[in-house]
């Protein structure tokens, strides 16, 4: 049977282990005491004693001191929520304006689809009505008489036509020019 030795933390470790490690925690102990009680009893009891002091002293300077200390603090913790509740709203005021910029652009994708269906459906519409115009079989001869009539309209109202305004251009510069001539064979003599 094998006997249980201790178990060593090193070269030359003490022989009673249990003994060195209760030892080392009661240290610990007693270290986290005193700051615990350096933190929560000592320092409170003075400043506890101080204030009653200073009360006992001069009451009323001590009050409105209190006072000032508080209306501080409450200025202070007011103007801290403040803040934090203004970068709340500008978080979710971005947030927001991301999410209206993304829907805006999906409503320009979606308004310029349904656009371009529209004109889509124009066109075809169009280009049926022309073939449904085009199988009328009086359709010719409407357009036939409506030109006749837009043509007649002029000789009606005894208007020149085109033609005989286009001829009159020619002959006035014909003349023109022979007046030209006559003029330039008088400035020579």
């Amino acid at each position: 049977m094998a006997t249980k030795k201790s178990p060593k933390t090193g070269k030359g470790a003490p022989r009673f282990y249990v003994t060195k490690t209760i030892g080392e925690v009661r240290g610990k102990i007693e270290d986290r005491v005193n700051e615990y009680n350096e933190k929560f009893i000592k320092k409170p009891v003075e400043s506890s004693r101080e204030f009653l002091s200073d009360l006992k002293a001069d009451p009323v300077k001590t009050i409105d001191d209190l006072i000032d200390d508080g209306k501080e603090a409450i200025e202070k913790e007011k103007k801290a929520r403040i803040k934090a509740f203004r970068k709340s709203i500008d978080g979710k005021k971005q947030a927001v304006r991301k999410k209206m910029d993304k829907l805006n652009a999906e409503a320009k994708k979606v308004y310029a689809g349904i656009n371009s269906d529209a004109k889509l459906l124009v066109k075809d519409a169009k280009e049926m009505g022309k073939k449904q115009l085009d199988r009328i079989p009086m359709k010719k001869a409407i357009e036939k008489k409506i030109t006749k009539g837009i043509d007649a309209i002029p000789s009606k109202l005894n208007l020149p036509s085109k033609d005989e305004i286009d001829n009159l251009v020619t002959g006035i510069d014909g003349v023109n020019k022979k007046v030209d001539a006559i003029n330039k064979g008088f400035a020579k003599t």
